[in-house]
């Protein structure tokens, strides 16, 4: 049963690490066209998201500062 349950964290794992890997080039471009054209793109708006992310990070100080290290931990491995 031990070695199913690795196996299973294993691909979960994985299957996260995928999906990062495909949702941050979208991010990154959703980014970039906002900054051209200036507004929200199909209702989209990535860099308001990430600004009310940030200050919420920045009223929750110990949730902000382990999701920092955990966002720092993710972008090192890569």
């Amino acid at each position: 049963m031990g070695e199913k349950f690795k196996n299973q964290l294993k691909y979960i794992k994985k299957a996260i690490s995928y999906s990062v890997d495909v949702a941050v080039p979208f991010l990154c471009l959703g980014i970039v066209v906002q900054l051209m054209v200036g507004t929200p793109l199909f209702g989209w708006n990535p860099l308001a998201n990430i600004i009310n992310a940030s200050s919420q990070l920045g009223d929750n100080s110990f949730i902000g500062v382990i999701t920092l290290i955990v966002l720092y931990s993710v972008f090192k491995k890569k």
